[in-house]
């Protein structure tokens, strides 16, 4: 018997195109729902492809429940916030001193599902579920189009503008652009986490004990003496959702996986179900409210807070956020602090920026280094570890992935080589009269 060898050459084969587009989004999370709805407002031809079944990335299919503050950012992402609330799928927080950095809320992943469905479809823009990138087409500094994976097989799709909103910077990483992943000194990441819920909770009871022990500590440190609760987690960071009886809880921590390996993405996911028992149990034995109370949903894909940071024209660093930098060519805006989850244990630094200022994410940090027709709109745009801590809050990256679609449509109106040839005051102009914030 021949030994199985470590590598294999596909034979080479014509493939079928699916299709062409203006502006290509991939990926359909936040960032590629703000891209792909200002790409195609903006008189492009635009497709977005998600390799799931809805809208929304880290908000459905990652059942986030959660939004946190954004006094900051505006444009599209306030149309999805009235359309929740339209729908009674938000539930504004009311419960926690939000004064100093804004309010957020919890929303109905129901609810979001048929709000973004909406959204893109009443602009225009062109979805295909279920269909997976593959590889890039590149021709010299160039991106041709992409191939992809769906049931009908391996197809191509044409683009004369290409934007990355796939969270990991998958398309940039096949596309040879330079990234690096985790802290700078040991290249571990923020642990991954799988949002859960649990349905059948006496609210009014459990939000009085959540006044005497915020996010259950003292509860947590007992239960920890006791052995009960090991998971590497000092506290439960819990909110109650729109529907009645129902929370989501952002706890687990996944400790020393790679969200861009197979291998390490699925221990992810076994071992987050695990910490989801035990959090459960833990919840109804010590909580007050959750006597009752039984998991009711987990996420069908766990929630990935850090992995490639992907090289652009300039990097966004801890100062910028810190010191609030002003950029001339500001695509967005935010304030949320940097956010770091231990990446080898349990504790949260936060680094807060100046209370009620906003700090500013420049055009040249989404442009990818050596493409000239490639973007980026999710949380791995070029940044420092740090500085990412604080970007990667979903209000702020469908902010930046407006940014990103409407330069991309503004580049195939005006005919240019290169994102790098598009006027930023342009472009600023085109988002401020188009609702956006900067």
């Amino acid at each position: 018997m021949n030994p199985t060898p470590s590598v294999y050459e596909e034979p080479a084969r014509k493939l079928t195109v699916l299709d062409h587009a203006d502006v290509l989004v991939i990926g359909g999370g936040p960032g590629g729902i703000g891209a792909a709805v200002a790409a195609a407002r903006n008189g492009a031809r635009t497709i977005l492809l998600e390799r799931f079944g809805s809208f929304g990335g880290t908000w459905t299919s990652g059942i986030l429940s959660a939004i946190m503050p954004f006094p900051f950012v505006r444009g599209i992402f306030s149309e999805v916030i009235e359309g929740l609330k339209a729908r009674l799928s938000w539930r504004q927080w009311t419960w926690r001193d939000v004064t100093t950095y804004g309010e957020g809320g919890t929303y109905d992943t129901e609810g979001a599902k048929r709000v973004l469905d909406a959204l893109v479809l009443d602009a225009g823009v062109i979805p295909y579920f279920f269909t997976q990138f593959a590889e890039v087409i590149r021709t010299g500094n160039r991106l041709d189009g992409v191939i992809v994976e769906s049931k009908e097989g391996r197809q191509v799709i044409w683009a004369k503008q290409i934007i990355d909103a796939s969270g990991d910077g998958d398309v940039c990483a096949r596309a040879g652009v330079p990234f690096e992943i985790g802290r700078e000194f040991d290249g571990a990441t923020q642990p991954m986490t799988m949002i859960f819920k649990m349905a059948g909770v006496d609210t009014e009871v459990a939000q009085a004990y959540q006044k005497e022990d915020p996010d259950f500590k003292r509860a947590c440190q007992l239960a920890k003496q006791r052995g009960e609760l090991t998971a590497p987690q000092e506290g439960i960071l819990t909110s109650p959702n729109p529907r009645k009886g129902e929370w989501n809880f952002n706890t687990t921590r996944i400790l020393g996986r790679d969200a861009t390996k197979v291998g390490d993405v699925t221990a992810a996911m076994i071992e987050a179900r695990r910490q989801v028992e035990g959090t459960a149990t833990f919840v109804r034995k010590y909580v007050p409210g959750f006597e009752n109370a039984v998991v009711s949903e987990t996420a069908p894909h766990i929630g990935v807070r850090e992995s490639r940071r992907i090289a652009a024209d300039y990097t966004v660093t801890a100062d910028d956020i810190i010191q609030v930098t002003s950029f001339e060519d500001c695509i967005a805006r935010g304030d949320w602090y940097i956010d770091i989850h231990n990446p080898t244990g349990a504790g949260t630094k936060h680094i807060h920026p100046p209370a009620g200022k906003w700090y500013e994410i420049p055009y040249r940090s989404i442009r990818a280094r050596g493409i000239d027709n490639l973007l980026i709109a999710s949380r791995c745009i070029d940044s420092t570890h740090e500085a990412h801590a604080a970007i990667r809050i979903t209000p702020q990256v469908m902010a930046i992935g407006q940014g990103a679609g409407t330069a991309a449509a503004l580049c195939v109106k005006q005919g240019l080589d290169s994102t790098r040839q598009l006027d930023p005051a342009l472009l600023r102009k085109t988002l401020r009269n188009q609702g956006a914030f900067v």
